[in-house]
């Protein structure tokens, strides 16, 4: 029984170290992945500004290409979405493009409160 025992001690101690050598090696893998976008968007010069101006040209905020908006809807569900630059007049939202003011038009319609996530983080507080 002795024996036994430690036969199955030593093959569950390695069965959790190699599934910690696994985790390892994936999160390098995804730490060099995230490093080489950070210095392919260096590359590509200066992260695009996104204004987000409703239909009649009012600026009613604006996000760094990259960076997160908070959307809120009217039963308190909340989703977060990241934002890329299409061009000055659209905007990508979660893999979705949008003309900028068609987007805030159609949130406001449907009863969604869009906030950049910064403020929508100290709106919480």
């Amino acid at each position: 029984m002795f024996f036994a025992g430690m036969a199955l001690g030593a093959m569950a101690g390695a069965a959790f170290g190699i599934g910690v050598m696994c985790c390892v090696v994936a999160g390098k893998r995804e730490d060099q992945q995230m490093e080489q976008m950070r210095i392919r968007r260096k590359k590509q010069g200066e992260l695009k500004t996104i204004h987000f101006r409703d239909m009649e040209g009012l600026e009613r905020f604006s996000l760094l290409d990259g960076e997160s908006l908070c959307m809120i809807a009217e039963d308190g569900t909340k989703e977060i979405g990241i934002c890329r630059f299409v061009d000055e007049r659209q905007v990508d939202v979660n893999g979705q493009v949008w003309e900028i003011g068609e987007f805030l038009w159609q949130m406001e319609r449907r009863g969604i409160q869009v906030y950049p996530l910064e403020i929508a983080e100290k709106k919480k507080r």
